[in-house]
């Protein structure tokens, strides 16, 4: 009959250039189909499964015109739930990504423009699971006819999972250990002594790598007989361990679980760079906007809880078009890293220094006692700035104009109080640069 691998993306040049790489790798035993929108999907799926032919593999965009990927997912689970979902992203929306994983229909998303190589990597492990599930599937069905043959066939199952990707552990209703393959030993570290241990001991190895929680959540687990679930165990050295626990019947009965873990370690690592890049200045490594705004509403909304105050300034490098234009730009990035570093080696451990853009940085201060305090660090952040900069071959001085705006009297939001503090820069600025300003409601109409 054979099995298909459905592409869904509203892009022609992107949906060709997919299946064509899905095509070079995995044309010869998948039938590779493109279709721009989700209504088409979803009736080329029925077409296809009127035919006969297995749907292994749905991938699908998340932003496209009419139906959005995470919808579209989710409605292709209801129905096909064993074909298994990719979704591709260009700036991942976690609510919608968390709606498609809550729904169960997300097997891994992949980041736009994504690196072929990962992309097959991915693919075919997909592949293999559906192919796993569809072994299980079998195996079930054989386990329904021949249970007074349910040893040989559990063995005959995990000889079969045994060249997946996935670390097995197979137990029987009572929580023995029946079997495990050489993955799950390599991924949870058992000594060669130890592949022939006790179950118990097997057990107790299990937990002693485990994270407190999640040792935790380990037991309840594994006392639910009837539990299936897919989330993830975080290891003492650091690793992330993903896993999928399931029942196993025979005859309507339950008479075991299957355990499948997966070290997503790396995986899980590559998320939180592409997370952190997308929250931190490429150059001085600070918050960013979306980063800083996050944190200020944060700040506000505690503030509001205590009655402390709170202190927003904008700093701008004084004439620092001048060295960049007399050097070079990398000369002036040299010079804002450099920058940077004195300015945060002024700050409290609670302060919040982020790039506003070019040679603006915006700095929250919150829990001072009075103004006072923001003075203080504002005279320690011009201070700072006064020793001349050694850019390589090149000697160079740059000072600061500091606009400080304060909360409650010069704001209870965050707007208002940024477009305060930029009000009090620009007095600063003509001051003379080189100082810092408060500000003041007569600024505006004296400027």
């Amino acid at each position: 009959m054979g099995s298909a691998i459905v592409c869904v993306d509203d892009e022609w040049d992107i949906l060709r250039s997919l299946g064509g790489q899905l095509k070079r790798h995995f044309g010869r035993n998948y039938d590779i189909e493109l279709v721009s929108g989700g209504e088409e999907a979803i009736s080329l799926c029925a077409e296809l499964t009127a035919e006969g032919k297995d749907i292994a593999l749905i991938v699908s965009d998340q932003k496209m015109q009419g139906m959005g990927g995470d919808t579209l997912l989710i409605r292709l689970h209801a129905l096909y739930p064993k074909s298994l979902k990719i979704m591709l992203t260009g700036n991942a929306d976690a609510n919608s990504v968390g709606n498609v994983v809550n729904a169960a229909a997300l097997y891994r998303y992949i980041a736009k423009p994504w690196d072929e190589t990962d992309l097959i990597l991915t693919v075919s492990e997909a592949l293999r699971r559906f192919q796993q599930e569809q072994q299980l599937a079998e195996q079930n069905e054989l386990l329904k006819k021949t249970n007074a043959k349910l040893n040989s066939s559990l063995s005959l199952l995990l000889a079969t999972l045994e060249a997946t990707a996935d670390g097995i552990l197979v137990l029987d209703k009572t929580g023995k250990v029946v079997s495990f393959n050489q993955k799950f030993a390599r991924i949870w570290n058992l000594l060669s002594s130890e592949l022939t241990a006790h179950e118990d001991d097997i057990l107790d190895i299990i937990l002693a790598q485990l994270i407190e929680a999640d040792a935790l959540s380990f037991k309840t687990l594994f006392a639910q007989i009837n539990t299936e679930k897919r989330n993830f165990f975080n290891l003492k050295n650091g690793n992330i361990i993903e896993y999928y626990l399931r029942p196993q019947q025979l005859m309507g009965e339950i008479v075991g679980r299957v355990w499948s873990f997966r070290d997503v370690t790396q995986e899980k690592q590559n998320e939180a760079i592409v997370k952190h890049q997308a929250l931190h200045d490429a150059l001085t490594n600070l918050p960013n906007r979306i980063l800083f705004n996050q944190k200020f509403a944060a700040a506000l909304s505690d503030i509001g809880n205590n009655s402390k105050l709170l202190a927003v300034m904008f700093l701008d490098l004084d004439r620092f078009k001048e060295v960049n234009d007399k050097l070079g730009h990398l000369a002036g990035d040299l010079l804002l890293q450099t920058v940077v570093q004195r300015l945060l080696a002024c700050l409290r451990e609670t302060d919040v220094l982020a790039r506003w853009g070019g040679d603006e940085f915006v700095l929250l201060l919150p829990h001072i006692r009075s103004r006072e305090d923001a003075s203080d660090i504002a005279h320690r952040l011009i201070e700072a700035l006064q020793p001349k900069f050694f850019l390589e071959e090149h000697c160079v001085s740059v000072t600061a104009s500091i606009g400080i705006a304060v909360y409650p009297q010069d704001g209870i939001d965050s707007s208002t109080l940024l477009q305060n503090a930029d009000v009090a820069l620009y007095q600063a600025k003509k001051c003379g640069r080189n100082n810092y300003q408060y500000y003041f409601a007569d600024a505006i109409a004296s400027s």
